[in-house]
């Protein structure tokens, strides 16, 4: 892996908050429940912090400033007057102060400022293979040139040295006076983190191998962790020498194809299937995971007097790491990710990129604060009813509604929720809330929104009858191939398959397939209500309906036409959702069929001759058939196999048809001849003669 940082874009995705109840008919009032912290995970908070529990409370202090000329944060210092230093694209060193805003501080060419540690009046920084001294006024000074194609990390190594984690070669460096000497060469292809470990010496962590590496002040280095991840993204170690490392399990690194001038460019999708753990790691290697991220991606750790501190993406937050696998979530920012991290007293700085906003947490509790609720999605067409919380004090809700997976112009604006919490927003697809708190007392520990889906019609989008007595059918439904076992009303029993197939030639059916015919349907319902079936026939082209199936959970039905007279009939095909809606909120739809024929009189064979003639056989005759046309004649020699037998003029395509056809291959002797007619509904008749023929000449 070449350690190229890969910085997703968050989207505000339409992600519920956990639905507690399974899938419900749109009958039912259904619910979007948010009592728990991973309900949050896609929330957007300012002043508004998220418990480990899932509880809703006021959280510290913040502020933004936005650095319109920057995409990406890559480093963030504190420096030594309280003014903070950001590290971005295009060799820029950006610093912002209290009283002077934002304002460029020094250019290191024309790479990524991909670490910053603060050093006396001024930084120290590494970009593009190299690293400077900057003073307090923005002058620069080259210190050293590493060799290597990036600095990742800066860490002091006493008397002016620095530590430097290098890439695309996985090597720590100590530059000092002008020089850079190798201290630790690894296999992983980048080090993409370094950190102090308060003794004067390192710790630092691989982007390939997922090691924490730890290089004593004396040199002597040693694995300190192996992780089952790929990466250890970020390194923080607290006063008692413990050390925290964020391990990644997909690398926040893209390919080495971005142009070596440059250096790491950022990409603009976000890592999807990722997962990031945070280790504590005690200073004599023993480890354990101390914290799962609900983000795929941990840019930064930090530690302060009120703990631990990580910075997430895809989604960008802010958490407080309170407890072994709890923590609780302090910013949640609009931006896409928080990549850079500080923390200084009281305060907690985070950098966030695409677009950089440098945010401010504390000193001291806010006043007010604002969560706003994931895009929750009905699935469908929805009208919203009533949002109930759970907590203390009288926090204010509101709510907006659209049918766009995102929040844009389309969608309503934010209406109050009433007193009796009624939603006033419109009816669509997808709904958010927003909670404001205004008071230290407040806090809401759950907060539920009831929606129901009017109910629509269900569709009949395809019916087809199959030829009479075949359980297959030309089209494009999806064939049933498991068998069908079905009782007649007679109380026959029959077991059949559809398979899909196209026409062939009609041959005689059996005794037990006459009359039967095959119809099959597909039908849905947009609220996904079960659906049950009624079957009805009518005689064209104005019979009355009459029903032969109800009830039905199935989308195949065999029907026996032999009670039937012969003539053109329509099926008709009606769902209803009744089973998944209240009482008198049914809807039913129907379908009717193209016209189709029942034929359950056989044709007959009405002549039939034997004769001999200039020394063989002739065999003349004619077929007919009252309701359609004869389809296929066949011929039979003393019982043998039936053979096609041409009709006069070679089609078998009218209801009338003759024949007559030499014999010159029967063997002298008598003979039985048997001559069938099937019909295009597959009824047959069969005629025989007999027939001496005589002996060769």
């Amino acid at each position: 892996m070449s350690g190229l940082p890969l910085l997703g874009v968050a989207a505000l995705l339409a992600a519920a908050c956990a639905l507690r109840a399974g899938r419900a008919g749109a009958a039912e009032t259904q619910w979007w429940t948010s009592r728990t912290a991973a309900d949050h995970t896609r929330s957007q908070a300012e002043g508004v912090v998220v418990d480990p529990d899932g509880v809703l409370r006021l959280g510290p202090l913040t502020a933004s400033f936005p650095a319109e000329s920057l995409v990406v944060a890559w480093s963030l210092a504190v420096l030594k007057d309280g003014s903070i230093a950001v590290g971005g694209e295009r060799g820029r060193v950006m610093r912002w102060s209290e009283s002077g805003g934002w304002r460029l501080w020094a250019r290191l060419g024309s790479g990524q400022v991909l670490a910053l540690a603060a050093h006396g009046d001024g930084a120290v920084a590494g970009t593009g293979g190299a690293v400077f001294a900057i003073s307090a006024r923005g002058d620069t000074t080259r210190l050293a040139t590493t060799g290597e194609r990036y600095v990742w990390g800066l860490a002091p190594a006493g008397e002016g040295a620095w530590y430097a984690a290098t890439g695309t070669r996985g090597r720590l460096l100590k530059v000092s006076r002008g020089r850079s000497e190798v201290v630790l060469d690894t296999e992983e292809g980048n080090l993409v983190s370094l950190a102090p470990d308060g003794r004067g010496g390192v710790l630092a962590g691989g982007d390939s191998r997922g090691r924490l590496y730890h290089v004593a002040r004396s040199g002597a280095a040693r694995t300190l962790l192996d992780a089952a991840e790929d990466e250890i993204r970020a390194i923080a170690v607290d006063g008692e020498g413990t050390a925290w490392a964020a391990a990644l399990s997909v690398s926040a690194a893209a390919s080495e194809e971005s142009d070596a001038a440059e250096g790491p460019q950022p990409a603009r999708a976000p890592v999807t299937g990722g997962r990031s753990v945070v280790y504590r790691v005690t200073p004599e290697g023993a480890s354990r995971v101390w914290w799962s991220s609900p983000q795929p991606l941990v840019f930064a750790l930090a530690t302060g007097p009120r703990g631990l501190v990580a910075a997430t993406g895809n989604r960008a937050g802010v958490h407080r790491i309170e407890r072994a696998l709890g923590s609780t979530l302090l910013l949640a920012p609009p931006q896409g990710q928080v990549t850079a991290l500080a923390a200084a007293g009281e305060r907690v700085w985070a950098a966030t990129s695409n677009p950089v906003v440098l945010w401010r947490l504390g000193p001291g509790p806010a006043r007010e604060g604002t969560l706003i609720s994931p895009v929750l999605d009905a699935g469908r067409f929805a009208r919203f009813g009533r949002l109930r919380s759970e907590g203390r004090g009288t926090p204010g809700f509101a709510t907006r509604s659209g049918n766009g997976d995102a929040p844009d112009t389309t969608w309503s604006r934010w209406q109050a929720v009433a007193a009796d919490g009624a939603i006033a927003s419109p009816p669509g697809r997808f709904l958010q809330w927003r909670v404001r708190l205004d008071g230290r007392d407040e806090a809401v520990s759950e907060v539920a929104v009831s929606r129901r889906e009017p109910n629509l019609p269900p569709h009949v989008e395809e019916l087809s009858v199959a030829p009479q007595g075949q359980g297959f059918r030309e089209g494009e439904l999806s064939p049933r191939t498991e068998a069908v076992t079905q009782t007649l009303p007679g109380g026959q029993k029959v077991e059949y398959s559809a398979t899909i197939t196209r026409a062939r030639g009609v041959s005689e059916l059996p005794l037990w397939a006459r009359g039967l015919r095959t119809l099959q349907w597909r039908a849905s319902d947009p609220n996904g209500d079960p659906l049950r079936a009624r079957v009805l026939v009518r005689a064209e082209p104005e019979g009355d309906w009459i029903e032969i199936g109800k009830d039905l959970d199935a989308t195949l039905l065999t029907w026996n036409t032999n009670t039937l007279p012969d003539g053109r009939y329509r099926l008709k095909v009606e769902v209803s959702d009744r089973e998944g809606n209240a009482v008198g909120e049914e809807l039913t739809g129907e379908m009717a069929s193209e016209p189709f024929r029942v034929d359950n009189t056989p044709p007959a064979v009405t002549a039939l001759e034997a004769s001999v003639e200039a020394g063989r056989v002739v065999l003349s005759g004619a077929a007919a058939d009252r309701e359609g046309w004869i389809q296929r004649l066949d011929l039979s020699v003393d019982d043998g196999p039936w053979r096609l037998l041409s009709p006069d003029g070679g089609f078998a395509d009218a209801p009338r048809l003759t024949f007559r056809v030499p014999l010159a291959d029967l063997a002298a002797g008598p003979h039985l001849l048997s001559v069938r007619a099937v019909d295009a509904a597959g009824n047959a008749a069969t005629r025989a003669v007999h027939v001496t023929a005589p002996r060769a000449r």
